[in-house]
């Protein structure tokens, strides 16, 4: 986010990763753009006054021309620099400036801005999800595969407990309970493709040559050889898919390079290790990725975690190799900072507590990644 520091309000008013965050943020973006302006107090009001301004505009979508959109965008931002802003007596007495963004001239050309910008931006962004809830395909199980009978061959799960189903590839599915899977017997095709409703654990094994690919609920999960879990019930709102070994990616049906993504022998996608999980919001065609409830040491069994006296750029680097996962933190300020603490009982996230109350420090997790937030140790 360096290109910011050097940004005028306008920039930020086109700019579309700000204006996705102020209209429509997530606990990713927010968390991202709070930790930059804690780290640049010096730009608050700057992106305040950017954010009510994004705030004041209405959206609105008219047909004008590349053209027009840039006459408008040059006209309006030229108004705004020439304008001298009315001043208007405060309560108290003095006088202060009215931002020009509220005054009349601008409220009238805020329809041109608009189209220039936010209605450019709904047109690739916002506007394509409202078609979407209207003409988006059924990509339900059902759907899926009814288009291919009679070639699939369907289990399903109704004794009550967990059903294992061994496929001729060698993979192995624990189905659970209710759940059901279909698939092309002997996965003649150039890839292994298996379709999911409901719950299930896979251990897939390994062809880089042939992907395998399990279409549920809008998502597609592509792997070439690992573990993982997917849940995908009909009335659930989420798709989720927790990875146990080795690295899948997952990808959005809708995805204009889906044929592309399931078709190509690299993993393309929002990619997930080991302890990672990605939420698929299916209303919104929106992935957010994540750790699981509960991290495992993935490392095997060696892994010691005892601390004397030890620096905590150590203690992280064998917390990431046992759990497979990214801890970021200023290495510089806690290079010095050591810890003495046994924590071979606890689960990854109590041992991130009691790291964090020896140093006085919170963590949070982004994105996949635990990001450690601190000040630095006592002395």
């Amino acid at each position: 986010m360096k290109r910011y520091l050097q940004y005028r309000i306008e920039d930020f008013v086109w700019d579309q990763a700000f204006r996705q965050w102020v209209l429509l943020p997530t606990r990713e973006t927010d968390a991202r753009w709070q930790q930059w302006l804690a780290e640049h107090p010096d730009k608050v009001a700057l992106v305040a006054e950017a954010r009510a301004m994004v705030q004041s505009l209405q959206l609105r979508e008219l047909p004008l021309s590349d053209q027009e959109i840039r006459y408008a965008v040059q006209r309006t931002l030229g108004q705004a620099r020439k304008q001298q802003a009315p001043f208007i007596p405060d309560a108290d007495g003095p006088v202060r400036r009215l931002p020009f963004y509220q005054h009349s001239w601008f409220r009238m050309a805020a329809s041109l801005i608009l189209i220039a910008g936010l209605g450019l931006w709904a047109w690739t962004v916002q506007l394509p999800s409202r078609l979407s809830a209207l003409m988006r395909p059924d990509f339900s199980y059902d759907q899926l595969t009814g288009t291919r009978q009679p070639m699939l061959t369907e289990t399903v799960n109704r004794t009550g407990k967990v059903m294992p189903v061994k496929l001729t590839d060698g993979s192995l599915v624990i189905l659970k309970a209710g759940s059901r899977i279909s698939y092309v017997p002997g996965f003649r095709s150039r890839s292994r493709e298996v379709f999911l409703s409901g719950e299930a654990f896979f251990e897939v094994t390994k062809n880089p040559a042939r992907p395998f690919l399990i279409y549920a609920n809008g998502l597609v999960t592509k792997v070439l050889g690992t573990s993982f879990l997917i849940r995908a019930y009909p009335k659930d709102p989420e798709v989720i898919v927790e990875v146990k070994t080795g690295r899948v990616a997952v990808f959005a049906q809708t995805d204009p390079q889906a044929s592309r993504k399931m078709s190509d022998r690299e993993l393309d996608g929002v990619v997930l290790t080991p302890n990672q999980k990605i939420v698929f919001e299916r209303s919104e065609v929106r992935l957010s990725k994540s750790l699981v409830a509960d991290p495992q040491v993935v490392a095997g069994p060696a892994q010691r975690f005892g601390f004397d006296d030890t620096p905590l750029p150590t203690v992280f680097a064998t917390l990431e190799r046992a759990y497979g996962v990214d801890i970021v933190y200023d290495e510089e300020l806690l290079a010095n900072c050591p810890l003495t603490a046994e924590l071979a009982d606890q689960p990854l996230f109590e041992k991130l507590d009691v790291i964090c109350r020896v140093i006085e420090a919170r963590y949070e997790l982004i994105d996949g990644q635990i990001v450690i937030n601190s000040r630095g140790c006592k002395p």
